[in-house]
C-alpha cells in the first residue's frame, strides 16, 4: 500500500494525463509478437510494413499503438481552437503530434514493464484515490460538469489513476524513492525565502471615487464628501462596516470595505503605506489614490515571520519524493527504450521553405532596385543575405496637377 506521501503526486498525475483524456488501451500485441526486445531501437520511423494509415501510430517491443487513440489524444488537446474556428499552426500541431505520441508509447513501455514486474494496485487503495481526487471538485455537480466538458468517464479516470499507482510501484520497486531528514534539512536551508511568511494586515475601507480627469468642482466635492465620512468613522461608537454600506463606491461595499489579509505589493503605494503604518482599530484620514479618497481601517494583523522546519518537513518530503520519481521514470524510460524495440509511424513535419532572394523570385512594382546592384542580386543564391544590404527605394512620381480651362 502507498503511503500517504504518494497522494499529491498521483493525483497530480492523473489531472494531468486527463487534461488531453485518457485514451482507450493500446492494441493487443500481434500474434506473431515475441516478448524479447529486438535491437536497440527507439522512436526510429519506419519505413516498411506499417504506417498511420494502416492505423498504428507505433508499435512497442510488437505491441501495436493505435491511430485512433492517438487520434483521440490530439482532438482533445487541439479542441481550444477547433472550438474558436482557428487554424493551428503547423508548428504546434507538430509540436501536439510528437508530444502525445510519446505519451503513448512511454505508457505501453510502463505498462509492459508493470506486467512483467506483476505490479498489482489494491482496489481498496484505487477507491480511496479516486475519491481524493473527486474531492479537488468540492461538489459533485462540478465533478460531473467536469466530466462532460472533458468528455471522460469515471472509468477512464480510474484507469489513469490506477496506471499511475501501478507507475509508482513499480519506481519504488526499482529504487529507493524514500527522502532523508538530511535531504529534507538540506532543501530547507537552501530555501529559506521560499519559507517566510511576510507581515500581512486585514483593512477595511471607504471609497469616495473621483478620477483625475474629473473637474474641479467634482474634485472638491468629492474630497468633501470623504472628510465628512471620515468624521462620521470616528465619531464615538461608530460602525465601521455599516457606513461603508451605506457611503463607500467601491466593489467591497455589500462586505463593509473588508479587503481580507494582504502583504505589501498588492496595493497601490499611496494606501498601503497608510494601512501597514496604521495601528489596528484606529481609523486614518482621506487618503487619496488614483481611485479616489480612502478612510482606512485596520481590523487584524500577522507579523512576518520564517516557518520552522517542522511546519514544512512534509510538503518539502513531497516535492522532493516527486523530484525522485521523475528522474527514476525518466531513467527506466530510457532504459526500456535503449533495451527494447520501438518503431515510430508518424510522418514528419516539412522543413520550412526560404524566401527566395535575388534570381527567381516575384516581381515587384513597390520596390525600384539600383540597376548597378541589380546584376549582383540575379546572381545571389535563393536565401542568401548580404551583410549590409544596399536597396535604393525610389518614391513614386508625383501626380501632375491639371489646372481647369476656363469657362468661354
Amino acid at each position: 500500500m502507498l503511503t500517504p506521501t504518494y497522494r499529491l503526486f498521483v493525483l497530480m498525475l492523473a489531472a494531468t494525463a486527463l487534461v488531453a483524456c485518457e485514451p482507450k488501451p493500446a492494441a493487443k500485441a500481434d500474434k506473431a509478437a515475441a516478448a524479447k526486445p529486438g535491437a536497440a531501437k527507439t522512436d526510429t520511423p519506419a519505413t516498411k510494413k506499417a504506417s498511420a494509415a494502416d492505423g498504428v501510430v507505433a508499435r512497442v517491443n510488437g505491441v501495436s499503438v493505435a491511430k485512433a487513440d492517438f487520434d483521440k489524444k490530439y482532438t482533445k488537446m487541439t479542441r481550444a481552437f477547433t472550438k474558436r474556428g482557428k487554424e493551428i499552426p503547423a508548428g504546434l500541431a507538430q509540436r501536439y503530434k510528437e508530444s502525445i505520441l510519446k505519451q503513448l508509447v512511454d505508457k505501453e513501455l510502463l505498462n509492459q514493464e508493470i506486467n512483467k514486474e506483476k505490479v498489482a494496485v489494491q482496489d481498496d487503495t484505487l477507491t480511496q484515490e479516486f475519491a481524493d481526487y473527486k474531492k479537488m471538485f468540492r461538489t459533485d455537480d462540478n465533478f460531473n460538469r467536469y466530466l462532460k466538458s472533458s468528455d471522460i468517464t469515471v472509468d477512464d479516470i480510474k484507469k489513469n489513476i490506477r496506471h499511475n499507482l501501478a507507475v509508482k510501484l513499480l519506481l519504488e520497486k526499482q529504487g529507493d524513492l524514500n527522502v532523508s531528514d538530511k535531504e529534507t534539512k538540506e532543501y530547507y536551508d537552501a530555501n529559506l525565502k521560499r519559507y517566510e511568511i511576510k507581515e500581512q494586515v486585514r483593512a477595511s475601507h471607504i471609497l469616495i471615487k473621483v478620477g483625475k480627469k474629473d473637474d474641479e468642482a467634482k474634485q472638491k466635492t468629492a474630497e468633501k464628501k470623504a472628510k465628512d465620512v471620515f468624521k462620521l468613522a470616528t465619531a464615538k461608537g461608530a460602525d465601521f462596516a455599516k457606513l461603508a454600506k451605506e457611503h463607500s463606491e467601491g466593489p467591497t461595499k455589500s462586505r463593509g470595505g473588508d479587503l481580507s489579509f494582504f502583504t505589501k505589493g498588492r496595493m497601490v503605494p499611496a494606501f498601503e503605506k497608510v494601512a501597514f503604518a496604521l495601528e489596528k482599530g484606529k481609523v486614518s484620514e482621506p487618503v487619496k489614490t488614483q481611485f479616489g479618497w480612502h478612510i482606512i481601517t485596520v481590523t487584524d494583523k500577522k507579523e512576518g515571520r520564517q516557518r520552522t522546519l517542522d511546519e514544512v518537513k512534509e510538503s518539502i518530503g513531497k516535492l522532493l519524493q516527486n523530484k525522485k520519481s521523475r528522474k527514476a521514470k525518466a531513467k527506466l524510460l530510457t532504459k526500456l527504450k535503449t533495451s527494447g524495440k520501438v518503431e515510430t509511424f508518424l510522418p514528419k513535419a516539412p522543413a520550412a521553405k526560404a524566401a527566395k532572394i535575388g534570381k527567381g523570385a516575384p516581381k515587384s512594382n513597390l520596390i525600384k532596385v539600383n540597376p548597378n546592384k541589380k546584376k549582383a542580386l540575379k546572381a545571389m543564391p535563393a536565401g542568401k543575405i548580404t551583410a549590409k544590404p544596399k536597396v535604393t527605394i525610389k518614391p513614386a512620381p508625383k501626380a501632375k496637377t491639371v489646372q481647369p480651362k476656363a469657362a468661354k
